[in-house]
C-alpha cells in the first residue's frame, strides 16, 4: 500500500451506496483481487494491493443488496455521511483527528465545504 495517509481496513461498514436500503455492516474486499479494501482521511480508498485507488466519491458500492441490481453505485453525500456515522471503528481506529480530517475531505469531494 502507499504511504499516502493512515489507512484504515473497512471491516464493519454500513453501504454507502446510493439508493441501497441495506443497512447491515460488512467487511468490505475489491471485486477484482479479493483483498482487503481501505480508507484514508485524505478520503481515498483502495485495495489492500494498492492496484485500485480512487476517491471515495467515486468509487462503486456493492454490498450484495437486491438495490444494487448486481451494479456498483457510488456513494452520495448523504449516504457516505450516514455510513460514517455508523463506523465507530474509524474513530477508535484513526482517532478524532483522522476522522476530522476524512469529513473535510468528504465536503471538498462533494462540494460541501
Amino acid at each position: 500500500m502507499t504511504n499516502q495517509g493512515t489507512w484504515i481496513q473497512l471491516d464493519s461498514f454500513t453501504c454507502p451506496a446510493a439508493g441501497c436500503s441495506a443497512r447491515t455492516k460488512g467487511k468490505w474486499v475489491c471485486a477484482t483481487d479479493n483483498s482487503d479494501m481501505y480508507i484514508n482521511e485524505l478520503g481515498k480508498m483502495k485495495c489492500y494491493n494498492g492496484t485500485h485507488i480512487a476517491d471515495l466519491c467515486k468509487w462503486g458500492w456493492n454490498c450484495g443488496s437486491s438495490s444494487h441490481n448486481g451494479k456498483f453505485v457510488t456513494a452520495d453525500f448523504e449516504g457516505f455521511s450516514f455510513a460514517l456515522s455508523q463506523a465507530v471503528q474509524l474513530m477508535t481506529k484513526g482517532g478524532s483527528e483522522w476522522v476530522s480530517k476524512l469529513v473535510i475531505e468528504i465536503g471538498k469531494q462533494y462540494g460541501n465545504k
